[in-house]
């Protein structure tokens, strides 16, 4: 691979800088499929989120859209969710803001129309609110998910909502996904779960399907939803995020097929553009280039030592084995 780039699209924000917020690594949800959090972690007090404020009042003048992403863990379990975009509308309000919150949704319905209601009376025109959920099954039910989702239709700041499969919930999922689907046909985008060893983890749900060789394929099935259910439903991908579509070297792939075929694993020692258009800040008040490198616990600067400006200079060079959060950044030999 020589190059691998997102196309531009109006469905994603063409942003100067990116700067990812983890104010909280904690998750209220629990997935069975996700590792992706550490509920023993500490979560930002009001004097850690001034700091990083602080720290944001320095990004140069010349980057001038800006896209701040809240993630986690599960980023409405801090407090301070909403004085964070309170403070940074504040400080950077003559930037174009596109201000996205990645949640579960599990926050109650009147918090999220209290805070939505307050934010777009502050907000200006060039400020973007955008709510970017994820639907776990069982983990509230359908109809309150969708709730939620009115409210925020109902202020225009709902975003997409990422639906994860599972094969072990088979009929459940296919019935809470077309529930959605009649709902906000246009919002619902899907995620395959994915468990890396699949065929060595003997997780109930799983074991009929792991005599077909096409499902396990050659990752040991960690694919495996991805290739059964667009098996099944091939009309599926009509409900892929088209955002996320890629140039790999010519050939253009959507996410879906870069995760389901593992090209997202060959970037290792390519230049990336994260060096020059990314920041992220975790819950312990380190930052990375990106995401995967917080992972890895590679390139790792403290806070109170970011120079933002010295900071975003230069390409880097990756070093992951693996990119998941950091697909929108531009990777070349």
């Amino acid at each position: 691979m020589k190059s691998f780039k997102q196309l531009k699209t109006e469905e994603w924000f063409d942003y100067d800088l990116k700067i990812t917020i983890k104010p909280c690594f904690k998750c209220n949800h629990k997935c069975w499929f996700c590792s992706e959090y550490d509920n023993n972690t500490a979560v930002w007090t009001k004097d850690h989120c001034d700091l990083v404020i602080e720290k944001l009042t320095t990004i140069p003048k010349d980057r001038k859209r800006i896209f701040i992403y809240f993630y986690g863990g599960e980023p409405t379990l801090s407090q301070y969710w909403e004085y964070l975009h309170e403070r940074i509308i504040d400080i950077l309000n003559d930037r174009v803001l596109y201000i996205q919150t990645q949640t579960n949704l599990s926050l109650t319905k009147n918090r999220l129309d209290g805070f939505l209601k307050n934010i777009t009376e502050i907000k200006q025109d060039h400020h973007t609110i955008d709510i970017c959920s994820s639907y776990h099954i069982d983990k509230q039910s359908v109809n309150e998910f969708i709730e939620k989702m009115d409210v925020c239709n109902e202020y225009d700041c709902l975003g997409l909502c990422f639906f994860s499969t599972e094969i072990p919930k088979h009929d459940q999922c296919i019935n809470e996904f077309n529930r959605l689907l009649r709902a906000y046909p246009n919002k619902i985008k899907l995620r395959f779960t994915e468990t890396h060893n699949l065929t060595n983890k003997n997780i109930p749900g799983y074991d009929h399907l792991l005599t077909d060789q096409y499902l396990i394929g050659n990752d040991n099935g960690k694919s495996l939803e991805y290739r059964y259910w667009l098996r099944r439903f091939p009309e599926w991908k009509t409900y892929f995020e088209t955002g996320w579509n890629f140039d790999v070297d010519g050939k253009i792939y959507n996410f879906s097929d870069v995760s389901g075929n593992n090209i997202h694993m060959k970037f290792k020692y390519m230049k990336c553009d994260c060096g020059v258009k990314n920041i992220v800040i975790d819950h312990t008040l380190n930052v990375f280039h990106c995401n995967d490198d917080y992972y890895s616990n590679i390139n790792k600067t403290p806070l109170s030592q970011l120079d933002v400006e010295a900071y975003i200079s230069r390409p880097v060079r990756c070093l992951n084995n693996a990119c998941y959060d950091g697909l929108d950044f531009h990777k070349y030999v």
